[in-house]
């Protein structure tokens, strides 16, 4: 029986698995979650399991995962399913089951009984009664908001006028524009024509040149040829007249006849005597004569053999002499052969240079004509666009006096129309401004300096809200004050929306340049892109790229056809809300992440099918050889805590830190490892820091409370230090509609930030920031007196807006590079009065074989003009009709001594410095109240002691700006003068060896 069950509750389960596609793609989990633990076949491990893991990234993971835990439940979870389908999707119920929803609630019945089946439903309605509540709100706000679109749907239909007026006006430049485009094209083309027929007519003149140069070759080689054969057959002739010699001067057959002749008779002769000697004996004194001549014959024939053989060795001797004389005429006439050869040779390659230079002194003439021609041509061309330019100048000045005289039109119905909507204003704050003016001057000030702080709050709220509930949210933030009205809640979400980021943090371009090493085609696929985030996974960073590395199943991302392992390159398409185009291949995860999770309707991505390279990047992420593939060193702005700022790396304003990841875990945290100051290389404490957004917000609120501490501080010392008494009585927030009561706040902010004597609270404090702006902090004076003018003239208030929101665009992360030197750099000295006897001092204590004064050179008004048109100075110096201007190669000079060149120069000359590769040593002196009295003893003429602390404080606000570190000699690091130089060598050697960090961005 137990056997029958258990197939019984398979086979009910196998009916559910048939339609788990459509159940997973159809069902949201937190809906059925409330009803399954009222059923108790899910407990609060399951239901947070199921709605809040990290491994289950989307709905239909969610929806699988609660039917793997049900099914685990038998035949309860199958019964308490099918009603929590029955009561929630009744559609899905009748196609799974493939019956009509009854609505019987039979398990909450048998566990908790009707009184439960009531609670229930009790808690349904409750929920709906909510939603219905909410809805009618949004219903309300709706209506209130409808007259505010209605008059900006006049001026916006207004500004329609205007806008077509401007597109009437770019269809005729784009017209205008085809048609010099198509007349450029013309023109390319007939130029294109002319020079390939130079081209051709060239090439035919090279080879008919090449053609006579091979022949006049094969010339010479056919004479070379001749006079050697020539030569050859003089040496034959000499051999056959010399056998002819031979064979003349041989002896005559007369001759040699006679010879045998004489050769016949001697031999007889010979015989003769030898028969004329006989065999015997003879008398004794024969014998004695025979001894005689056979003594005298042995002496004879001893002589005729030396005689021969002597006569042997001559003819040797004349033999091999006759042979050194033949060898050596041989030779002689070899050498005669050779030397007739080279002399033949070289009036050949004589004849050939000078008709090779003949053709290029030919050739030559024609070019110079041929460049003549052309610059006549060209000359006669840019004449005729000058003129033509002119004329359609002066064409288009009449049509730009036409439009502007239209447009001026449609301004003046818009400013009818603006003026109402300000009646309307007017009359209905009439009462509550009536109130503000019959309050006193104190109790002005005082709420002055309240609503500027209440405001501030509200931005920051603004802010915060807008990113979610991992933001920052300061405690101060909970003041009430002064309403706003409506009008004015919409101004202030306008100008913060400026302020906000658009998207992540993204290093320099020119801080890291990687270009993909893969030689693969780029591809490009379209298709929708919302949710794409959920659709695919990606892994890789800025320096290795960023791949996917899973793709969900049946998803979009799917059919467009991307797989893992593609290489993103390019998105195109909407973006919150805008047409862009961002480029994925060196943005950040942080940032890949962002673009992807805000894109919208049909998007474009190119990318590359590089699986090798995304297989390194996973097996470079297995080895804990990388983090995340991202790769970029940050400068940071301001002082982070550990503990209080809900990170693990505690870090110090202007410390730079590497990043190896920007989602660490997945969260709002970068992954950074500090860096050694000397190699730049990194340090082994690695911990995570609060993003760029995160870290925007905590800058927020240092600088939120920097201006209440400093706030209360002014409103006991003066009364009128906030707000101007240039402006304070004059400017009324809602004279025009659009410049609100945000803007007025905002620039008092900014004006109270920025501040001299703040800024030097702010850098003496333990909360030390670095305000980096992208424009000017303050509000100039001029535009402040122009605000009367602004509230008649409304349409250039949304430029005042512009310049605020370019004002609080605050950075707490710049990104830096690393650049290395080998030569000695130069020296730069803060304040500047203090730069000459400081520079004196240290050349007088024994310095000079490391340091050196940079001497400047001394020109005249007409050669400083000229030179400073050709290339700026680094800095320069007026003194009655000269100019001493230090230049590049001053500092050079220097340094190629291997000494540091020591600037009495101004902090302005830093960025110049840096575009030319020269990286200068910054020593900052901190002047205080405390150690002002040391500096007695030197040399320096100021006013007043105060004076010179202001002007020495004043230099604070310029180091903000400078694109690179700079080292800071705190007043007890130093007790006296002679202390204060042997600090700042010491100081100068330390900082040489350290590595350089430069903002690319500031330059």
């Amino acid at each position: 029986m137990e056997n029958g069950t258990s197939d019984d509750v398979d086979a009910m389960w196998d009916k559910v698995e048939c339609k788990r596609y459509e159940i997973c793609r159809t069902i949201s989990p937190a809906k059925l979650t409330p009803y399954l633990r009222q059923c108790k076949v899910l407990d609060e491990q399951d239901e947070d399991e199921i709605l809040n893991s990290l491994l289950l990234v989307s709905k239909a993971n969610r929806t699988s995962r609660l039917l793997d835990i049900l099914r685990t439940k038998a035949e309860r979870g199958y019964v308490a399913f099918l009603e929590s389908l029955e009561f929630y999707y009744p559609d899905l119920y009748k196609v799974v089951t493939g019956k009509e929803p009854t609505r019987r609630f039979s398990t909450i019945v048998v566990e908790e009984g009707h009184e439960g089946l009531t609670q229930f439903l009790m808690n349904e309605v409750m929920k709906l009664q909510q939603q219905t509540r909410v809805k009618a709100q949004q219903q309300a706000e709706l209506s209130r908001k409808n007259c505010t679109l209605e008059d900006e749907h006049k001026k916006l239909r207004l500004a329609n006028q205007e806008l077509q007026a401007f597109q009437q006006r770019y269809n005729k430049l784009r017209e205008e524009r085809n048609t010099y485009s198509d007349e450029l094209l013309r023109v390319k083309d007939e130029n294109y024509k002319l020079a390939m027929r130079y081209a051709t007519l060239s090439e035919e003149k090279n080879m008919a040149v090449m053609r006579s140069r091979d022949l006049q070759l094969e010339i010479d080689q056919l004479k070379h040829k001749l006079n050697k054969v020539e030569e050859e057959c003089k040496m034959e002739r000499r051999q056959s007249l010399k056998l002819k010699n031979d064979i003349e001067n041989r002896p005559k057959r007369e001759q040699i006849f006679e010879l045998e002749r004489e050769n016949e008779m001697l031999k007889i002769k010979l015989q003769e005597l030898q028969s004329i000697i006989q065999p015997g004996p003879l008398p004794e004194s024969d014998k004695a004569i025979l001894d005689i001549l056979e003594h005298d014959r042995q002496e004879a024939l001893e002589d005729r053999q030396d005689l021969v053989n002597r006569l042997y060795n001559l003819h040797e001797e004349v033999r091999q002499a006759e042979e050194l004389r033949d060898k050596y005429l041989e030779e002689k006439e070899e050498l005669e052969l050779k030397c007739s050869t080279l002399q033949k040779d070289c009036e050949m390659y004589r004849n050939r240079i000078d008709t090779i230079s003949t053709q290029l002194d030919e050739v030559e003439k024609e070019r110079d004509q041929a460049f003549r021609a052309r610059d006549e041509a060209q000359h006669h061309f840019s004449q005729s666009l000058i003129d033509k330019d002119k004329y359609r100048k002066q064409i288009r000045e009449l049509e730009e006096k036409s439009d502007e005289l239209q447009i001026e039109i449609v301004r003046k119905e818009a400013r009818l129309l603006t003026l109402e909507s300000r009646l309307r204003r007017i009359l209905s704050d009439f009462d509550s401004d009536t109130m503000d003016i019959q309050t006193g001057n104190e109790c002005t000030l005082k709420k002055q300096m309240h609503l500027s702080y209440y405001y501030f709050n509200l931005l920051l709220c603004f802010f915060l809200i807008e990113d979610g509930p991992n933001s920052v949210i300061s405690s101060s933030s909970s003041h009430q004050s002064e309403g706003l009205d409506s009008y004015d809640l919409e101004q202030v979400n306008n100008i913060f929306r400026k302020l906000s980021l658009e998207r992540p943090f993204r290093p320099s371009l020119s801080s890291f340049s990687r270009i993909s090493s893969s030689l693969k085609p780029v591809q490009e696929v379209s298709f929708l892109g919302d949710n794409l985030l959920k659709d695919i996974t990606l892994v890789g960073g800025n320096e290795s790229g960023i791949f996917i590395s899973a793709v969900q199943p049946g998803t979009n991302a799917e059919k467009a056809g991307l797989k893992e392992g593609y290489h993103l390159l390019l998105l195109e398409g909407c973006v919150r809300g805008e047409i862009q185009r961002i480029a994925l291949d060196t943005s950040t995860q942080e940032e890949a992440h962002w673009t992807l999770q805000h894109c919208s309707g049909f998007i474009t991505l190119h990318y590359r099918a590089s699986f090798d390279a995304y297989r390194r990047l996973q097996r470079d992420l297995a080895d804990g050889k990388l983090a995340s593939g991202d790769s970029f060193y940050i400068r940071v702005n301001l002082n982070i805590s550990g503990q209080s700022d809900c990170c693990s790396l505690s870090v110090r304003c202007d410390e730079v830190v590497h990043v190896l990841d920007t989602r660490h875990q997945g969260l709002c945290q970068w992954l950074c490892a500090r860096v050694e100051p000397f190699s730049g290389s990194d340090l082994a404490e690695r911990g995570t820091i609060p993003s760029n957004s995160r870290a925007q917000q905590l800058l927020l609120v240092k600088i939120q409370k920097l201006v209440c501490r400093s706030g209360k501080e002014e409103i006991d010392n003066s009364r009128n230090t906030l707000v101007p008494e240039e402006t304070s009585s004059s400017l009324d927030p809602k004279a025009s509609p659009r410049l609100s009561r945000a803007s007025i706040f905002l620039s008092q902010i900014l004006q109270f930030v920025g501040r001299v004597d703040i800024k030097y609270k702010r850098m003496n404090s333990n909360e030390r920031v670095r305000i980096v702006n992208s424009g000017s902090t303050l509000l100039p004076r001029q535009e402040l007196e122009m605000l009367r003018i602004l509230n008649e003239e409304h349409e250039y208030a949304a430029d005042l807006d512009n310049k605020l929101s370019r004002g609080l665009n605050l950075i707490p992360y710049s990104p830096v590079t690393l650049q290395r030197t080998q030569r000695r750099r130069p020296v730069l000295f803060a304040p500047a009065t203090l730069a000459k006897t400081i520079i004196q001092k240290i050349l007088n204590m024994g310095a000079a074989m490391e340091f050196n004064i940079c001497k400047p050179d001394t020109l005249s008004k007409e050669e400083f003009h000229l030179k400073q048109n050709v290339e700026p100075f680094i800095h320069y110096k007026e003194k009655q009709a000269t100019f001493e201007c230090i230049t590049r190669e001053n500092i050079e000079a220097v340094a190629a001594k291997g000494k540091h060149c020591l600037l009495e120069a101004e902090l302005s000359c830093v960025k110049d410095l840096l575009r030319r590769d020269i990286y200068p040593i910054i020593i900052y002196v901190k002047i205080s109240e405390k150690n002002i009295k040391r500096l007695r003893k030197l040399p320096v003429r100021v006013e007043s002691e105060e004076e010179f602390l202001r002007s020495c404080r004043a230099k604070q606000k310029e180091l903000e700006g400078l694109p690179c570190l700079y080292a800071t000699l705190e007043p007890e690091s130093w007790t006296g003068t002679d202390d204060l130089i042997r600090v700042i060598k010491d100081r100068i050697m330390e900082e040489q060896r350290k590595t350089v960090w430069v903002e690319q961005d500031l330059l």
